[in-house]
């Protein structure tokens, strides 16, 4: 299939991780364009979640001559067109079309930077569900300098409407959703134009690492002593610690901290805390 000859894109989405993208404190953001690209490289959504088109999306995809791709930071859904923006079948414009997103690392929730509910889910949607207030928020374009937060968990109430609307089999360990409507509440979220003129959009679901106290512990000794602040997670990259500067009460200038794995986190009160043991 020659996407270039008859499929246009009808939007793409793009996701990120800092925890896989930055280096140590060096931010992606911050990054030149060669080294982001590098960083990007390495890069893979399969190294942390699964995202697929429901069931009923699936149907509606073939329905209107749509196709999903998968790529390394997402995915694009193209369509077949008659010419460089005009679908080749009419979309109405209040077509729905659902993915869902499905962690598949078991340290996930480690290494990002979010509160985790099982009862509620994270929704990324262009239009706002009856079941939430105004101050709902969209999922971001591509170039809004978003990161998703606990603002994007949507309500108990929203959650269970968005589940009971799964078929069966896809209704277990769901972490988000992203519901986008041909039509958004707002003009910047269009998929398409009042004309039926593709608009072909950028979305952009970037997660945050997760920071944590560094708690070194002694067993010899008996001894702990922790950071004064939190420090970075990250794949790529080390994290300086200064014996000096890094506790209270200071640490002999000469002593080495090693940085901390994702894989022993503990949670206190709202603090989280990473376990070295030295």
């Amino acid at each position: 299939m020659s996407f270039d000859a008859t499929y246009g894109l009808l939007f793409k989405i793009k996701l990120l991780h800092n925890y896989f993208l930055n280096n140590g404190e060096e931010t992606f953001t911050s990054m030149s364009a060669a080294k982001k690209e590098k960083m990007l490289q390495q890069f893979s959504t399969d190294a942390f979640i699964t995202i697929t088109p429901t069931l009923e999306t699936n149907t509606v995809l073939k329905n209107y001559k749509m196709v999903f791709k998968k790529t390394k930071t997402g995915f694009s859904v193209y369509i077949k067109v008659k010419d460089e923006s005009e679908p080749f079948i009419k979309v109405p414009v209040n077509l729905n079309l659902k993915f869902l997103i499905k962690i598949n690392d078991y340290q996930f929730e480690n290494y990002t930077n979010l509160d985790f509910a099982f009862t509620q889910a994270y929704l990324f949607s262009n239009v706002k569900p009856l079941t939430e207030p105004v101050s709902f928020e969209y999922i971001p374009k591509v170039n809004d300098n978003k990161l998703i937060s606990n603002t994007f968990l949507v309500s108990k109430e929203t959650t269970i409407g968005l589940i009971a609307a799964l078929e069966p089999a896809e209704q277990q360990n769901v972490f988000g959703i992203i519901s986008l409507n041909i039509k958004g509440d707002n003009t910047s979220g269009n998929i398409i134009n009042g004309s039926g003129k593709m608009i072909s959009p950028n979305f952009k679901i970037h997660f945050d690492n997760r920071k944590t106290l560094w708690k070194y512990i002694n067993r010899k000794a008996g001894t702990e002593i922790k950071t004064n602040s939190a420090k970075p997670l990250t794949r790529s990259g080390f994290v300086e610690i200064d014996p000096l500067t890094d506790f209270t009460p200071a640490q002999p200038a000469e002593s080495q901290y090693p940085n901390p794995s994702v894989k022993s986190i503990t949670k206190i009160n709202s603090d989280y805390y990473s376990e070295i043991f030295i």
